[in-house]
C-alpha cells in the first residue's frame, strides 16, 4: 500500500482525516454502516474503503462489529468529533477537485451546482457528473449540493429512494448544526 497524501476536511465541526492510498490488498469485505438516512455497505480491503454505496433495504441498526462500523456508529451519535480513515484514490484530477470543493461546503448548508463550479472555473454540468460519479457518499458530501430550482439529483439519480436519502441527509445536518 502506498500512501498518496492525507489532509483534514472540516466541515462546520467535523473533521474527516483521510489517508488516501493508491492502491489496496487483501480481501475484500462488505460492511453494514448505519446512518440517519438509511444503511450504507462499505467495501474495503484490509481496512482501506474501496467503495460505499447506499443499502435501500431494510434498516438494521446493529451493525457494530467491526472498526470501521464503531467509527461511523461514534461519529452518528457525536458528528463533531473526527474520524480517521483510509480511502482507495479513485477519479480523476478533475474529479478530486471537484470533490475537495465539497467538502468545503459547511456541515448543514447547501451550495448549487453552478456556485461550485464558479468556484472552481468550471461548468454546472462538470460538477454534477462529478457528483454522480462520487465513490465515497457522506465522507464526500455531494448531498450538499443541490440546483438552481430545486434539490437536483443524487447519486445520479432525481427521484426515488436516493433522493429521499438526500433529503434525510440534509435535515439530519441542518438539526445538528
Amino acid at each position: 500500500m502506498i500512501n498518496l497524501n492525507y489532509f483534514s476536511i472540516t466541515v462546520g465541526n467535523v473533521a474527516f482525516i483521510i489517508e488516501w492510498v493508491d492502491s489496496c490488498l487483501g480481501y475484500a469485505e462488505e460492511l453494514k454502516v448505519n446512518t440517519p438516512a438509511s444503511n450504507l455497505t462499505l467495501t474495503h480491503r484490509s481496512g482501506v474503503i474501496c467503495q460505499m454505496d447506499w443499502d435501500l433495504g431494510p434498516s438494521i441498526n446493529d451493525y457494530q462489529d467491526h472498526e470501521l462500523q464503531q467509527k461511523f456508529a461514534a461519529f452518528w451519535i457525536n458528528p463533531s468529533q473526527s474520524i480517521s480513515i483510509k480511502l482507495l484514490k479513485q477519479g480523476s484530477d478533475y474529479r478530486h477537485r471537484v470533490w475537495d470543493a465539497l467538502n468545503n461546503i459547511p456541515f448543514g448548508t447547501t451550495l448549487t451546482y453552478s456556485a461550485l463550479a464558479n468556484l472552481i472555473n468550471s461548468s454546472a454540468r462538470a460538477v454534477g457528473n462529478a457528483c454522480r460519479d462520487n465513490p465515497y457518499p457522506v465522507i464526500i458530501p455531494c448531498h450538499r449540493v443541490v440546483s438552481v430550482s430545486g434539490m437536483g439529483g443524487y447519486c445520479g439519480q432525481t427521484a426515488g429512494d436516493l433522493m429521499t436519502i438526500k433529503c434525510k441527509l440534509l435535515d439530519y445536518e441542518s438539526r445538528i448544526i
